[in-house]
C-alpha cells in the first residue's frame, strides 16, 4: 500500500457529494473551491464567471488562471470541469450521460489505484484510514488525485474530451514548485511529481482522451492579458437588443480600417438607443470575445479608449494543438 496521511471521512463525503458524478453547467461543483478556506495556503486562488456555464469557475493558481480564461472562450467548448477527481475505482466516461454524447461508444475509466498497479506504481497513492460505521476497525481507504481542467468541445465529428494538467514552466512537471523552499529530498521529490503525471495520463488515456500539458509559455500574455480585461469589462451585465448589438458590430468592424476609437462607436449607441452607458461597454467586450468582431487580441492592448486593429492572426489557429481531438 502507498503512502498514508490525515483526511477526514468528511472530506471525502463532501468530495463525493460534489463529484460522484459531477454534474454540468451550472450545477457542477469542483473536489476544491477557490476559497480561502479550501484552496492550498501558497495558492493565489481565483474565480471567472463564465456566461456559457453560467457559473463561476474556479483556478488555483495564476497559470490556472490564464489556462481558464483560454479554455471558457473556445468557440467549441460546451463544457468545462475543473479540479475534477480521478476516481480510484472504474467509473463511465466523462461524456456518459450527456444529451450530446447519445448513441456513442465511450470507453470508461479503470480507476487509479488499477492504472496504478499496471505501472507498478501503487506506492504513489495515497490512503487514509477511516472508522468503520461499528467502530470495531479502521479500513484502508484511497484519496482520489485532483486534476486541472478537464474541457468538453465539439467538432464536426462530434464530443470529445481533453485532459489539461497546468504548470507555470515545463520543470514544474518534474519537482513541485514552493515558495517555502527547495524540497529536502530532490531525488524523491522528482519521482514523486513523474509518477503523479504518468498516472494521470494513464488514467485519462484508458477513457481515450489525451492530456495537454499547459505552460505559462504555451499561452500568448498579450492574448490572455486582453481576454481577462474583456472579461472585467463584460462581466454579467445584461444583453443588448439584437439591432442595437448588431450596429455596434457593424461599426466596430468598420474603426478596424477606418481607425475611429471604439468609445467613440459605444457612446453613440448610447445615446442612438438610450442604453446605460455599462450595458454597452459589456457588448464592446463580448462581441470582441465571442468573435462577432474580428480586431487583432494577441499583438497589443485593447482598450476602449484605442483604436482596434485588423486581426493578423487567429488566436485558435495559433493555440489548435491545446484543444486538438485525441488521434483515433
Amino acid at each position: 500500500m502507498g503512502k498514508t496521511m490525515p483526511f477526514s471521512l468528511g472530506r471525502l463525503k463532501e468530495i463525493a457529494r460534489r463529484q460522484d458524478p459531477p454534474r454540468w453547467g451550472p450545477h457542477y461543483e469542483p473536489a476544491i473551491r477557490a476559497v480561502r478556506e479550501e484552496a492550498p495556503s501558497e495558492s493565489r486562488f481565483s474565480q471567472v464567471w463564465s456566461r456559457r456555464l453560467e457559473r463561476y469557475c474556479h483556478a488555483l493558481s495564476t497559470p490556472e488562471q490564464s489556462a481558464l480564461l483560454l479554455a471558457l472562450l473556445h468557440p467549441k467548448l460546451f463544457e468545462l470541469q475543473e479540479q475534477r477527481i480521478l476516481h480510484p475505482s472504474p467509473r463511465s466516461h466523462p461524456l456518459a450521460g450527456h444529451s450530446s454524447a447519445v448513441g456513442m461508444e465511450l470507453p470508461p475509466f479503470c480507476g487509479t489505484v488499477q492504472v496504478c498497479k499496471r505501472l507498478d506504481m501503487l506506492d504513489r497513492h495515497s490512503w487514509a484510514w477511516i472508522d468503520s460505521d461499528d467502530g470495531l476497525e479502521r479500513l484502508p481507504v484511497p484519496i482520489p488525485f485532483i486534476g486541472d481542467f478537464l474541457l468538453f468541445l465539439r467538432d464536426e465529428l462530434g464530443p470529445y474530451c481533453v485532459n489539461w494538467t497546468v504548470k507555470a514552466t515545463d520543470d514544474g512537471f518534474i519537482r513541485r514548485m514552493s515558495r517555502s523552499g527547495p524540497p529536502k529530498d530532490p531525488v524523491a521529490d522528482e519521482r514523486a511529481e513523474r509518477s503523479r503525471h504518468a498516472i494521470e495520463e494513464r488514467y485519462y488515456a484508458d477513457a481515450g482522451i489525451s492530456t495537454v500539458r499547459v505552460t505559462q509559455s504555451s499561452m500568448p500574455r498579450t492574448f490572455v492579458s486582453n481576454l481577462l480585461s474583456l472579461l472585467l469589462m463584460q462581466h454579467r451585465h445584461a444583453e443588448l437588443q439584437p439591432s442595437a448589438y448588431w450596429q455596434l458590430c457593424e461599426q466596430l468592424q468598420a474603426s478596424t480600417t477606418t481607425g475611429q476609437p471604439p468609445f467613440e462607436i459605444v457612446l453613440s449607441i448610447v445615446h442612438r438607443h438610450n442604453l446605460p452607458m455599462e450595458e454597452v461597454r459589456s457588448a464592446f467586450a463580448t462581441a470582441l470575445l465571442v468573435g462577432d468582431v474580428q480586431a487583432d487580441l494577441m499583438d497589443g492592448p485593447v482598450l476602449i479608449d484605442i483604436p482596434l486593429h485588423p486581426r493578423r492572426r487567429d488566436p485558435w489557429q495559433v493555440l489548435a494543438p491545446l484543444f486538438q481531438r485525441p488521434a483515433a
